[in-house]
This record gives structure tokens, C-alpha cells and sequence, in this order.
């Protein structure tokens, strides 16, 4: 199968890309940087950006599918209208430009985010409404996810999978769940809070991709999560694999919010983002505890391993890298 891919350099397309050439799919990838010379004639590159109408036109040209990765992240308090126009307006180029080329099968990547998480503590499956944010990455992913399944018939089959947070090997930047890990298992995390979030692991949403292409409903939406951890428990478990207590005082909500204007100020003096933001505090303590993917385990055979299995695997492939010693 001759397949498009957008956000390929990204950490889920560094693992799905390998699984495709395995299975003898011939890829062509858009990259925003000049390609690096590869010795795989199976792959071929596409240079420019999500919003360049030229390049998205040459890449989908002849494809018999499409999947579309690419997004901007970002947990920042402050609205980021060049995220949701670009998350947006990408997907709505991609899609339309994929469907005017006569391409089969569109495969876009959203987010669990894109779903009210509201009640936490009850079951939520893919009929759960969309988040109530109006700006933001979570906004953007609803509406993106929305603009994707518009484009659904008329020649083209359009799949929407939405995993939780992902973790696992080969996390090269390292994504910010990879730091989180690093910076955990290096002790560098002085307190927790009240939380937690549903990880699925980066190789069975890579799965679920592929076997999305020729597998499945269409037309319609898949839940891709794993199991849901408490930072205690990530806390607890990665002090296991080191092989040390690693046990941190809990600190109260009211507090952790009020530091938030220290936490800004330090990342001002050292750079970089913020330890931590008042959108990541909202991401880990209103998140639904109770995922449901059963739909995609029956009908994508997703079959999501045990998270103790990934956090091992994570901390293993960090150390093999020299990431962490």
C-alpha cells in the first residue's frame, strides 16, 4: 500500500514507521527539514509544512491512504490561536487534498483529550460528548477530529483513533511524559499532587494504526487506552525499578496552584517552559479514570500490555540510550 504520512519525525511516527516497512508499505513523509539521506527506496520525502497547499497536494498525490499525525502540543495557560489554526486548518487541507486525490483510507490521529473527561469516575466510551474547552490543544483536537470525519465517504474512508497519554520506548526528544520518567527516576521531583492520567503504550497505538488501514468501522471514532496510574503509583513503581524508595510528600491542590507564579519565574531565569502549568495540574486531576477501549480491541484487535510492562521497557530504552544512567 502506498501511504502518506504526516508528523512522521514525531514519537508515535518514529515507532508506526518501522512497523509499516515491515510490512512492505512504500511511505512518503513530510518533513519541514531537508531529508536526510535514507537507503531505504521504500521511503520518499515530501519538504514543507502542514499548512503548505503545495506540498500536501504532492504528498497525498497517489497514495491509497493517508495518516495523519502531525499536530502542535503544547500545556501552556495561555491561548495559542497558531495552535488550533494550525491543528485545524491542517487537517482540513489534509483531508480535503487526500479526498480530492482519490485517496481510499484517512487515518487521523486525535487525542482522549478531545473528549469531555467529566464524570471521572464513571465508564467512558467513544459516545462520551466533546470537551468544553474553547481554546487550546484539547479544543483543537475536537475540532479537528470533526473536520476529519466531514470528509468521510464519497470515495474516502475516514478512521479517527484517539489514545491517552503515550509512553514507552524509543521516546528520542524525549516527549513530556519521557521527561516526566527521566526526571522522576532522577529524583528531580520534590513533591506530587493529587492525580493521575489513563498511559497507553506507544507500540499498541502503532499497531492500532496499521491495522486501522484494513481493518474496522469507518466512519467513526476509537478510544486507544491502557490503564489509568496515580503519580503516586508512577512514583512508586519507578522507585521499584531503580531499585530505591523513592517516596514523595502529596502536596495539597490550594498549594500547587499557588506556587504556580514561582514556577513561571523560574523557568523565566533558567529557560525553557514551565516545571509545571495550570493546564497540566487540570490534565492530571480531571481525567477520567475508567477509559473503555473495547471497542477498538474488538474490531482493530488492540490489545493494550500492562503499564508496569511499559514504564520497564521506557526506563530500560532511556538507559540503553544513556539518557539516564
Amino acid at each position: 500500500m502506498r501511504i502518506a504520512i504526516t508528523g512522521a519525525s514525531g514519537y508515535i511516527g518514529s515507532v508506526l514507521i518501522p512497523l509499516l516497512r515491515s510490512r512492505n508499505h512504500t511511505l512518503r513523509l513530510l518533513t519541514r527539514k531537508p531529508p536526510v539521506a535514507l537507503a531505504d527506496p521504500g521511503i520518499t520525502f515530501v519538504h514543507g509544512h502542514l499548512l503548505d497547499e503545495a506540498a500536501i497536494n504532492q504528498l497525498v498525490a497517489g497514495a491509497d491512504a493517508v495518516i495523519h499525525l502531525a499536530a502542535m502540543i503544547s500545556v501552556d495557560d495561555r491561548p495559542d490561536e497558531m495552535l488550533v489554526h494550525t491543528n485545524t486548518e491542517g487537517t482540513r487541507l489534509l483531508s480535503a487534498a487526500a479526498r480530492a486525490a482519490g485517496v481510499k483510507r484517512f487515518i487521523h490521529l486525535s487525542s482522549v483529550t478531545a473528549f469531555q473527561q467529566a464524570p471521572y469516575n464513571e465508564p467512558m466510551n467513544e459516545q462520551r460528548g466533546a470537551t468544553t474547552a474553547r481554546h487550546g490543544y484539547d479544543y483543537s483536537k475536537a475540532l479537528s477530529q470533526a473536520i476529519a470525519l466531514e470528509h468521510h465517504g464519497q470515495g474516502m474512508e475516514v478512521t479517527v483513533l484517539a489514545p491517552t497519554a503515550v509512553m514507552g520506548p524509543y521516546d528520542r526528544q524525549p516527549s513530556l511524559i519521557g521527561k516526566a520518567v527521566v526526571n522522576m527516576y532522577r529524583g528531580r521531583i520534590p513533591a506530587l499532587f493529587p492525580g493521575g492520567v489513563d498511559f497507553v503504550d506507544v507500540r499498541d497505538v502503532a499497531g492500532a494504526i496499521v491495522n486501522a488501514l484494513t481493518m474496522g468501522a469507518t466512519g467513526r471514532v476509537y478510544l486507544l487506552s491502557g490503564q489509568w496510574v496515580s503519580l503516586v503509583t508512577l512514583q512508586k513503581e519507578t522507585g521499584r525499578i531503580k531499585g530505591c524508595s523513592m517516596s514523595r510528600p502529596v502536596l495539597p491542590l490550594w498549594l500547587i496552584f499557588g506556587m504556580l507564579p514561582l514556577v513561571r519565574l523560574l523557568a523565566t531565569i533558567i529557560g525553557g517552559p514551565p516545571f509545571y502549568t495550570r493546564q497540566s495540574i487540570y490534565n492530571l486531576i480531571y481525567s477520567n479514570r475508567k477509559i473503555d477501549h473495547a471497542a477498538a480491541t474488538a474490531e482493530l484487535q488492540f490489545m493494550p500490555r500492562a503499564f508496569i510492562t511499559t514504564l520497564q521497557d521506557t526506563i530500560d530504552w532511556f538507559k540503553q540510550t544513556g539518557i539516564l544512567p
